[in-house]
């Protein structure tokens, strides 16, 4: 059984983007002409349905499969790092984040890496599973809209701040490591399957435009990568590196990264 579960919010109060509902709905065409994906098997959630909860509903819906299946979720729009309190109640850490269309910085409207972890550990240890986060996984403090609406936008958000005074005391601490980076030193359960992040912890992904169409810049390079003639034949590992490669092209300096598991890596798209 395959079963795609696809987000893409443009619509964020005071930070609205421009391609990610191109980007979902671009993958959603390349997954059933090239991938044999059925229409039906896959959901599309965008905008204003794709508040906290309806993420939440369609994810538990994703990973009830059974063995052997194919599973993709991909994720377009803003991505953040969030200040993390310990047992003490005291902030040690930063998790990272993406932002459902109504995200507030509150614990409520907001899907962290550890939620993530505990939705795909009831897959099947036997699917084929790809996770794309086309977004930032950022605290960047510094990010300004830009005016230019064909200019490219940074995929994070600007915290209030409470949250920003949160941040500084994690730099005092010079403890604010990304979860990320602790996943690569074995500090946390691997992932099931394969995930593509749009850049490094420390960076931001691009909201660009290409031939006067707005994309995400990593699904753009994607999908551009995956459509050449040996696209579908390439490893992950080679697919990522045709992502990166593009990007360098065009002038981004979003570095995409690939995670999960090793044995993966070698193995083509969704093979």
């Amino acid at each position: 059984m395959d079963k795609c579960l696809l987000v893409g919010i443009n619509d964020y109060l005071g930070a609205p983007l421009s391609g990610c509902v191109n980007d979902v709905t671009d993958m959603a065409e390349f997954l059933t002409d090239h991938a044999s994906f059925k229409p039906d098997s896959i959901r599309l959630l965008t905008d204003k349905r794709a508040t906290t909860a309806g993420i939440l509903e369609r994810l538990a819906w994703l990973v009830d499969v059974p063995a052997k299946s194919r599973v993709v979720f991909h994720f377009s729009g803003h991505g953040v790092q969030l200040p993390a309190r310990n047992d003490k109640g005291e902030v040690d850490s930063l998790d990272e984040a993406i932002c459902p269309q109504n995200f507030d910085w509150g614990d409520e409207h907001v899907i962290r890496d550890d939620d993530f972890a505990k939705i795909f550990a009831k897959l099947p240890k036997d699917v084929t599973f790809l996770w794309v986060s086309d977004s930032c996984h950022s605290g960047d403090l510094t990010r300004d809209l830009v005016q230019n609406p064909h200019a490219p936008k940074s995929k994070s958000m600007v915290p209030p701040a409470d949250i920003a005074w949160r941040f500084r005391s994690i730099a005092q601490k010079q403890i604010a490591t990304p979860r990320a980076t602790r996943a690569a030193a074995g500090k946390d359960a691997p992932l099931p399957g394969v995930f593509i992040s749009g850049c490094k912890s420390n960076q931001t992904s691009a909201d660009a435009w290409f031939a006067n169409r707005p994309n995400g810049a990593l699904t753009y390079y994607l999908l551009k990568t995956l459509g050449s003639p040996q696209g579908l034949h390439y490893s992950m590992t080679d697919i990522v590196r045709g992502v990166r490669s593009g990007l360098k092209q065009g002038g981004y300096s979003q570095v995409p990264q690939l995670e999960g598991k090793k044995a993966a890596f070698a193995k083509s798209f969704l093979g």
